[in-house]
């Protein structure tokens, strides 16, 4: 197993691995969206332990997953080969007998990988689970179990949240996206171009990361991943929902309508342009997205969390690429074999605007590392774009990123992603900006930041206009706190 893999995860690799040695902890939940290297990670973690890893089937009925889980349960005990097929359990709380009964009592870790999976997303799993747990596999010191799974708002709602585990769960650990610093690392020989492309296209997935570096250069990695017929990325979005929410149509949905509208839609207007109906489902559904990590959910900073005033964002960028790039041309991909698809869409004026919204989306996600670059890391803050809360504007009018300080200072963003050195101009657009803030803003101090690309023009370096400019290689070279 390569190493490559558990770059970036030392702090979680670390917990994993207190988890095994402490006494008192006894079950962890692992979360994060799939392609994030969970199951890579927890073998790292228990490389020379036993260990017992099983895993549910996708899109499969219970009685389908209770056999796969006795499969799995001789192939790893020394019973596979063998004539006599025990009957298939008729529930969980069977099941899991099973596992202790040829356990003998000893201690070992149990790995249930993609539990909701297994649970086909329902309740009844857990309080099985439950039951056998404290009254046989808890008596047993040392005796650890580890749930992990893709699709976070059932480990959290089912699981960590659950009567029947509440209190139980010692060690809670979510697994996201790589950053800049560590991608930088995974693609080790690439230049600062590639590796900020790199990041921009995959949004900091570790899979998609790991296929680009099986390339000399992005492009070519791009235009064989993403525009030939069978290229990874041609068909990785009928997987995304197979795997994360199965078959129900609502997602797709949302994601589509969220698509069409880069800067957002409030829910009134997603409710229209994705013919939902309101309630209590579309906000489940709206949870689900923003857990898993495709949408974001973006209050305005002056409102409190719980306000009417939520706009949602299309955030992953593997989708808002597949919906820019690939869909659009499917035809063109599975009828040509042309291989200069991408570099000529790379010069195209609606893929540098693209880059450009991409890049914004980068800065968002490194906003631990931009306080801490400038200097207030050690203040409480909230962080994240400001739009005009109008529900007839579908655009509004947006400030790329704010943090609301409690040491009462606004921290203004303005992002560029520019291959020309960013001119003066762009204090104009900042002091547009700046005044949209001023009516909300109160007594606060306003610090005006730019994070750009590269490089200024040297009217605005000796204009002192911003507090400070960011160059995105400052990003780069600053790891995030986890």
């Amino acid at each position: 197993m390569s190493p490559v893999h558990f770059i970036g995860r030392a702090p979680e690799l670390e917990k994993l691995e207190n988890f095994q040695r402490s006494p008192k902890s006894r079950i962890a939940v692992v979360y994060g969206r799939r392609r994030i290297g969970k199951s890579l990670l927890l073998t790292q973690a228990l490389k020379g332990r036993p260990a017992l890893f099983f895993e549910g089937l996708e899109d499969r009925p219970k009685k389908q997953q209770l056999q796969h889980f006795m499969f799995q349960l001789r192939l790893q005990t020394g019973n596979a080969g063998s004539n006599e097929r025990p009957k298939t359990p008729d529930s969980w709380k069977e099941a899991f007998l099973e596992l202790f009964k040829v356990m003998e009592g000893k201690p070992t870790t149990i790995v249930f990988d993609e539990f909701q999976w297994m649970a086909n997303y329902r309740h009844e799993i857990v309080a099985d689970l439950k039951y056998v747990w404290d009254k046989f596999f808890a008596p047993l010191p040392a005796q650890k179990l580890i749930l992990c799974g893709s699709v976070v708002s059932f480990l959290i709602d089912k699981v960590i949240k659950s009567s029947a585990l509440f209190g139980r769960v010692n060690t809670e650990l979510e697994l996201g996206p790589f950053k800049l610093a560590e991608t930088a690392e995974l693609l080790a020989g690439k230049g600062l171009d590639e590796i900020l492309e790199a990041q921009m296209l995959t949004g900091g997935i570790p899979q998609y990361l790991q296929l680009l570096t099986e390339y000399p250069s992005i492009q070519i990695a791009m235009q064989d991943l993403a525009f030939t017929p069978q290229g990874y990325f041609t068909h990785e979005y009928q997987r995304i929902f197979t795997s994360h929410f199965g078959k129900n149509p609502d997602f797709e949905a949302i994601i589509q309508a969220l698509a069409r509208h880069p800067l957002g839609l409030y829910r009134e207007a997603l409710i229209e342009e994705a013919r939902l109906s309101p309630g209590g489902q579309l906000t489940a559904h709206l949870r689900d997205l923003a857990s898993a990590g495709f949408i974001n959910a973006a209050i305005p900073f002056d409102k409190s969390e719980h306000s009417r005033n939520v706009k949602y964002i299309l955030v992953d960028a593997y989708l808002r690429f597949y919906f820019s790039f690939i869909k659009p041309d499917l035809k063109k991909i599975r009828s040509t074999q042309s291989p200069h698809l991408f570099a000529a869409l790379s010069q195209t004026g609606r893929f540098h605007a693209w880059m450009g919204l991409s890049f914004e989306n980068l800065c968002l996600q490194h906003t631990n590392v931009i306080s801490r670059i400038l200097g207030f890391s050690g203040v409480a803050f909230t962080a994240g774009p400001y739009f005009s809360p109008t529900h007839k504007d579908r655009a509004g009018v947006q400030v790329d990123l704010v943090f609301n300080r409690a040491d009462h200072v606004l921290t203004v963003c303005e992002m560029k992603y520019s291959r020309r050195p960013v001119g003066i101009e762009v204090i104009a657009e900042m002091e547009k900006k700046i005044g949209v803030l001023e009516p909300i803003a109160g007594r606060s101090t306003f610090q005006r930041v730019l994070i750009v690309r590269d490089k200024v023009s040297q009217q605005l370096a000796r204009s002192s206009y911003f507090y400070r400019i960011i160059e995105v290689r400052e990003l780069l070279e600053n790891r995030s706190e986890r």
